[in-house]
């Protein structure tokens, strides 16, 4: 099996690719028109999921009787704390129901060059679809995944294993990444090096002052969410919009994410930045942005894309803005539809089909 190592954080990586970079073929497919639920606030299984989740006692409660108040989420508390990180998490729940979600597990599988996950659970005794709750990717080069794995067997990936602390473990061999790791039974690490895993595991026990996570608890709803630092953001931007990236930059301090993808999926991003009028300026920069886009895409004969920038929309108000977009499923269908069709054509696992319909990027 290829690439071992790297299973469990691809989940992630290729989930970014797929939930929030997709591009849709040049004619639309369906004249449905998308149901959208633009997740702007937790609902009550949300709040209550997020309660359940808090196992994690701070380090001293001076009131006992609010000890279970001030518990901590283990997976949030075990990520990087600088503001300057950009985190995702992903539900597993919402890749196991959704329509989207399982697409896309599919073409997970696809690029792997796997034909179920039954093969990761053999070699690592996990189960992909039942021991996973949440993955979380950081742009500090960890990745964190929460759930139930009593039985997991990341030695047999990494020779070395030594303990860290109370309740961790590392898994390593020297000179080779990535490293492995595991904080009792109930989070695994895939690490860039060591240092990022023995640091999560240094929050966890609090053997280090603690810092506000980067993703406060009251924001864990969604399918997915997270923060994006302005960096990353407008590195995503300057390929494609140069200016909108560099005055990103120097206006914005993060972007608030969440991802709603019960059918299709909608994306409610919350901008904030340190200057209230920089911030209104490029919220506005927007708005002109996606007018123009949909004008040319209804000239230009573009459907899908005109219906997509319809659902577009930048909502200003004090000092900051929210930007609501939304991926229709037949669009997603479209893109994650090709993952197992580009590999019976014989392309490497990952790689973009070119020419023909859909061939061209937007």
């Amino acid at each position: 099996m290829r690439h071992r190592a790297w299973l469990l954080a691809a989940v992630v990586l290729l989930g970014l690719a797929a939930w929030l970079m997709a591009r849709g073929d040049d004619k639309a497919t369906s004249a449905k028109k998308p149901r959208v639920e633009f997740p702007r606030h937790p609902r009550g299984p949300e709040v209550e999921r997020s309660q359940r989740r808090r196992t994690l006692p701070l380090p001293r409660a001076a009131d006992p009787s609010q000890e279970q108040k001030l518990r901590r989420d283990p997976l949030l508390t075990a990520l990087p704390t600088d503001k300057a990180t950009s985190v995702v998490v992903f539900e597993a729940s919402a890749l196991k129901e959704s329509p989207a979600g399982k697409l896309w597990l599919d073409c997970m599988l696809a690029n792997l060059d796997m034909d179920s996950f039954e093969e990761l659970e053999d070699e690592l005794g996990i189960d992909v679809l039942e021991d996973i709750d949440r993955i979380a990717a950081s742009s500090g080069a960890l990745v964190v995944v929460s759930g139930e794995f009593p039985s997991a067997r990341l030695d047999s990936l990494r020779g070395g294993r030594r303990a860290y602390g109370a309740r961790g473990v590392l898994f390593e061999e020297e000179g080779r990444s990535p490293v492995l790791g595991r904080w009792g039974d109930g989070l695994l690490f895939v690490g860039k090096d060591a240092q990022a895993i023995e640091a999560a595991i240094d929050r966890l026990e609090d053997k280090v002052a603690p810092a506000p996570p980067v993703i406060p608890e009251w924001a864990s709803y969604g399918d997915a969410y997270g923060v994006l630092s302005a960096d990353d953001v407008a590195e995503l931007l300057e390929g494609s919009a140069p200016d909108i990236a560099e005055r990103l930059r120097g206006a914005v301090s993060q972007v608030e994410l969440h991802v709603d993808a019960s059918e299709d999926v909608a994306i409610v991003a919350e901008v904030t930045g340190p200057m209230a009028a920089d911030v209104d300026d490029l919220g506005k920069t927007l708005g002109t942005a996606l007018s123009l886009g949909r004008l040319k895409a209804q000239a230009d004969g573009e459907e899908q894309l005109a219906e997509l920038l319809d659902l577009a929309s930048v909502s200003p108000r004090n000092g900051r803005f929210s930007l609501d977009l939304a991926l229709p499923l037949p669009m997603i269908q479209n893109v994650l539809g090709r993952c197992r069709e580009r590999r019976k054509d014989g392309e490497a696992p990952g790689e973009e089909a070119t020419g023909g319909e859909g061939g061209a990027a937007r």
